[in-house]
């Protein structure tokens, strides 16, 4: 049924090009292909709601939540100055404060532009003013906001675990060493760079050790809402839609007693949190539509069929799901890339025997390599937004480069070593 594909995608991407929202080129696809080739109509209106009432869903807005809270509150601004002393002291030294706030930051927000809009908006002027090298300082905060994607509590893991029924606890404790690995590759990055580019940080006097070790004492309050969120998770105390909630109530207890949250900011912060949600909803919505229509002709079964006659090596019909993605990436966003391709790609992972936790944390690894490739890459026109006027996104993601490298470096050790994805998950089912 070539015709099928060639009406589907030429519908989609003439919308997309036409300046149409994902959700709705999405959804008129899917209804054009129902209207064209029959079946589906009967069925669109249980899978809508089934696609919506999925429970795991629920603990997105709290996580978004939760990260709103943290940038309202001056928690955020709070934890620079705390970092800041020691980062002072480590080669490539306040570029490093970018790494290790996203990294914090990655755990408690569950969203890559969140992330990335909180760490810019302090530390962007502040680096701006000691003189350190513009690309550097926007390709840090674009691609460490990106962390979000992998370190737990993903939303893009709620998602993934939700779309396909597999435990979200198991897919937060995979995506654990890959997001370690990956925020000290960055380091990594930029320690070597300074040491043989000096220019590119400021001479600054280091502050003394002893001095720059008690002011890491103002983050207890980050890290209990850290923990709060993730660890009855891991523990097997709490689901992540009750950690999250557990994660909310004291967000606003802590932002209230140790930062400065006020009560219309909780209630700015509910908003923009509805914001997201209504957003990532009407996404599902068109997703879920053209699922529908495409899983009744039974395109998911012919792509299977297809690749089962190529007699190919299983591993280079990954490096095509590679690829794939890749290419989608320079198009959609990183929700939209998810539920546009599972229906098709996830069969097939499932066919040619990969795990089904180590493709979740492959896909979000490449959604974030997306997130910051033109010419739709999020995170670059989030922090560009936040830089400021004058700010050019092609420096953001000339500084942005290296760090796709490096993200590149761990999609490829994770391949060759899934073992870094599946071992944690494998020491909570036993």
């Amino acid at each position: 049924m070539i015709e099928v594909w060639i009406v589907l995608l030429l519908t989609l991407f003439g919308l997309l090009f036409l300046g149409q929202w994902i959700g709705v080129a999405l959804g008129v696809s899917g209804v054009i292909i129902m209207f064209a080739w029959g079946g589906g109509f009967p069925l669109l209106g249980g899978e809508l709601w089934s696609s919506l009432n999925i429970y795991g869903l629920t603990a997105i807005p709290g996580f978004v939540f939760v990260g709103e809270v943290i940038l309202r509150s001056g928690l955020a601004a709070r934890a620079f100055k705390a970092i800041s002393p020691l980062a002072g002291r480590l080669p490539g030294k306040l570029l490093q404060v970018n790494i290790i706030l996203c990294a914090m930051f990655a755990a408690v927000f569950g969203s890559s532009t969140a992330c990335a809009a909180a760490v810019g908006s302090i530390v962007i002027p502040e680096l701006r003013k000691r003189k350190y090298k513009e690309d550097l300082i926007l390709g840090t905060v674009a691609v460490a906001g990106t962390m979000a994607f992998v370190i737990p509590p993903s939303s893009q893991f709620i998602l993934y675990g939700s779309i396909v029924d597999v435990s979200i606890a198991a897919l937060f404790l995979a995506g654990t060493i890959p997001g370690i690995l990956m925020a000290g590759l960055f380091m990594l990055y930029l320690a070597i760079k300074s040491y043989f580019s000096p220019d590119i940080v400021p001479v600054e006097k280091p502050v003394p050790l002893l001095q720059a070790i008690p002011p890491l004492l103002a983050l207890w309050p980050l890290v209990l809402i850290m923990v709060l969120c993730v660890a009855p998770i891991y523990l097997g105390l709490a689901t992540p839609t009750e950690s999250a909630g557990l994660g909310a109530f004291a967000s606003i207890f802590v932002g209230k007693l140790f930062g400065d949250l006020k009560l219309r900011s909780i209630w700015a912060c509910l908003q923009d949190t509805s914001k997201v949600m209504c957003m990532l909803f009407f996404i599902i919505i068109g997703a879920m539509i053209m699922s529908t229509a495409i899983s009744q002709l039974g395109l998911p079964r012919q792509v299977i069929e297809w690749i089962g006659g190529l007699h190919v090596s299983p591993v280079i019909i990954m490096g095509a799901i590679y690829l794939l993605y890749m290419i989608l990436g320079c198009l959609f966003d990183g929700i939209s890339m998810m539920f546009m391709t599972l229906p098709f790609v996830y069969p097939i992972v499932l066919h040619l025997g990969f795990d089904a936790l180590w493709f979740g944390v492959m896909i979000c690894l490449l959604i974030e390599i997306a997130m910051v490739t033109p010419p739709v890459g999020m995170n670059l026109y989030i922090v560009k937004a936040v830089a400021g006027e004058g700010t050019d996104v092609s420096t953001i993601f000339r500084g942005s480069i290296p760090f796709i490298v490096c993200a590149a470096i761990v999609l490829g050790l994770i391949t060759a070593f899934p073992g870094i994805v599946t071992w944690l998950p494998s020491l909570m089912s036993r």
